[in-house]
């Protein structure tokens, strides 16, 4: 733990999520007139691997204000963390730790082991991008990773309309309505190797996948 807030001292410093989480994240959910399905499906404390589909930029905070009962950390870009204001921003208030796309970034995965075994949730984007409007992308195998090494309960979201906010294709105007929902926490039964971390991964995607029908006691 020492080796951890030592690297993100944020960690350990939770007053500046809670006013961010009241503030900023609620004005957006507000504004995205934001529903949400099946957070009694997210456990109220110890530690918890969420993982969602990602459609837009503002993803992070929706999710955080959905789950609402307990801080969210998040991996984001290492590119957000070279400006010096939103570093800040996203650090202290956001609960972020960079990642490196376009590899499989140990560092960043290792940190998200680090988290979990400090009894927190975790929100994963096993895409690793963002997916254009009604659409997945193949997830990425560090995913997998997390969720095998971790052993930890597996939370699935699904977010339906925030790539009409700031998508794929970029800023669209007006505030359409987003859907966040949860689903029933779940364990992956396969054995920690690196044959299975893109099965774990797929699996993961399909428990999103299925939250499409629209059953909202899921």
């Amino acid at each position: 733990m020492e080796a951890l807030t030592s690297r993100y001292p944020w960690v350990k410093r939770k007053t500046a999520y809670w006013v961010w989480l009241n503030t900023v994240a609620r004005a957006i959910a507000g504004l995205c007139r934001l529903r949400v399905y099946g957070r009694e499906n997210v456990p109220a404390e110890g530690p918890v691997l969420l993982v969602a589909n990602h459609r837009s930029y503002l993803d992070p905070p929706l999710v955080a204000y959905a789950v609402k009962k307990r801080p969210v950390f998040f991996m984001a870009k290492s590119e957000l963390f070279t400006t010096p204001v939103l570093s800040t921003l996203i650090k202290h208030w956001g609960n972020a730790f960079p990642v490196k796309r376009g590899r499989a970034d140990l560092t960043a995965l290792k940190t998200a082991l680090e988290v979990l075994e400090k009894g927190e949730l975790v929100c994963i984007f096993p895409e690793g991008q963002r997916a254009p409007a009604g659409r997945f992308v193949r997830p990425k195998w560090g995913a997998g990773m997390v969720a095998l090494k971790a052993r930890v309960p597996i939370v699935p979201c699904l977010i339906e309309g925030s790539e009409k906010l700031i998508g794929k294709e970029g800023l669209v105007t007006g505030w359409p309505k987003v859907t966040i929902r949860f689903g029933r926490p779940f364990t992956i039964d396969l054995e920690d190797s690196k044959e299975n971390y893109q099965r774990a991964a797929n699996l993961m995607m399909e428990r999103i996948k299925e939250l499409q029908n629209g059953d909202k006691s899921s």
